[in-house]
């Protein structure tokens, strides 16, 4: 027996346009003027580094924040690009380690080409005290072609298996039943959010026979992934129940059977693969809403709405390890004195959450994520939510379009 789940249904559509309404507009730097919402915008920056591409990747960085300000520079997306070009291995063939090979540059204009429409290298030298300057000239994306996506690694086992376990209402169990499960993929979720891309499992750029020199090198290339997403399903478990047999009106049919309960037991790993860290390692289990008594004649929709709640949590999880929303803005209430910010994550995600870890991300140079403390939910509505500050010690570390929150689940 097959199950098919309809092509997202409404919930899900609405996260995932609540969660792609977290990426707040770029920031114009101060004193500097408004980019045009047509046309890139050339910039100049500065990085100096112990190897070459840590500098160049240093130099773009800044770059960027010249037009579109620290906060987006140093967001995820950005800068998880930025970190591959610095110091992933995919980049650190025989020959490239100074800019010099023609495919060096190729490889690093392909892992940048979202936000960077192309760069030249106007200076690069290596100092006495064998550190690398370099300066660059990066034609940066308009607003309206800048790619804020995160490139990542999808190892995800499906779920395709469901499991019935039928029990007397008398007592004692009456036997199983399964079947298989029809519906999109998570990977189908994470795609329409338009927050990541998924790399390809192929071999990169394929060259044909007899090319020149300078287009063979190019062979295998392909944008690096800065993140690996695991995720591994349990069949759904699901459980019905027999009515017992009425003496009153005995019947040789079969009884009324309802079902009684389900759930899908699923594991999330999230890996940043350039710093080598774990962002991400949780195993839950989702059990499908309470409801009025469904026949067990209706296990297909039963199934799609377990299902459709599971993956919308799982899509959710994940991009909150890999995007968390930014802080729009901070107060100090009229009379109590509290602490509060407003966070652009929509309401109906924010509360499920008991509260929010709050922090800031370091730079391109200085990676480290700063606890500052937590923030509690409030109120909000479909688009930001409000939350009071907790054991923060120092309010003013809190910067709007730079502190994060993270969610804590309950």
């Amino acid at each position: 027996m097959k199950t098919k789940l309809p092509p997202f249904v409404l919930s899900t559509a609405l996260l995932l346009a609540a969660l792609a309404a977290q990426e707040p507009p770029p920031a114009v730097p101060p004193g500097a003027a408004p980019f045009p919402s047509l046309g890139s915008t050339w910039s100049e920056g500065f990085g100096r580094a112990t190897s070459y591409r840590t500098a160049l990747a240093h130099a773009i960085e800044e770059s960027v924040a010249k037009v579109k300000g620290i906060s987006v520079s140093r967001g995820a997306a950005v800068r998880s690009r930025l970190s591959v070009v610095s110091d992933h291995e995919a980049g650190a063939r025989e020959g490239w380690w100074s800019g010099e090979s023609d495919a060096e540059r190729a490889w690093v204009q392909q892992q940048i080409s979202g936000f960077v429409m192309r760069y030249e290298v106007v200076k690069k030298q290596k100092t006495e005290d064998g550190e690398w300057e370099v300066v660059v000239k990066a034609l940066v994306a308009s607003k309206d072609t800048f790619d804020t996506t995160i490139v990542i690694d999808l190892d995800d086992n499906d779920l395709r298996k469901w499991q019935l376990e039928r029990f007397e209402e008398a007592g004692g169990p009456a036997g199983k039943q399964s079947g298989d499960y029809v519906g999109p993929r998570i990977a189908d979720y994470l795609r329409r959010s338009r927050m990541v891309k998924i790399v390809s499992k192929g071999d990169g750029v394929v060259v044909k026979a007899g090319s020149a020199p300078t287009e063979r090198e190019k062979a295998g290339h392909k944008l690096v992934a800065s993140h690996r997403v695991r995720v591994v399903w349990q069949p759904i478990v699901l459980q019905s129940l027999i009515e017992k047999p009425n003496r009153a009106r005995p019947t040789s049919g079969p009884r009324p059977e309802y079902l009684s309960g389900g759930s899908v037991q699923v594991a999330i790993a999230v890996e940043d693969l350039v710093e080598n860290i774990e962002v991400m390692d949780e195993t839950f289990t989702v059990a499908a809403d309470a409801g009025p008594e469904q026949s067990v004649e209706q296990v297909d929709a039963y199934i799609n709405q377990l299902v459709d709640k599971a993956k919308k949590i799982v899509a959710e999880k994940v991009f909150f390890a890999l995007k968390p929303p930014l802080v729009m803005r901070k107060w100090r209430e009229d009379g109590s004195g509290e602490w509060r910010v407003e966070a652009k994550v929509a309401r109906r995600i924010a509360a499920e959450y008991k509260t929010f870890a709050l922090g800031n991300n370091g730079s391109l140079s200085s990676p480290d994520w700063q606890l500052l403390g937590h923030a509690l939910f409030l109120d909000g509505n479909d688009v930001s939510s409000t939350f009071r500050l907790e054991a923060v010690g120092d309010p003013d570390l809190v910067e709007p379009s730079v502190t994060e929150v993270r969610p804590q689940r309950k």
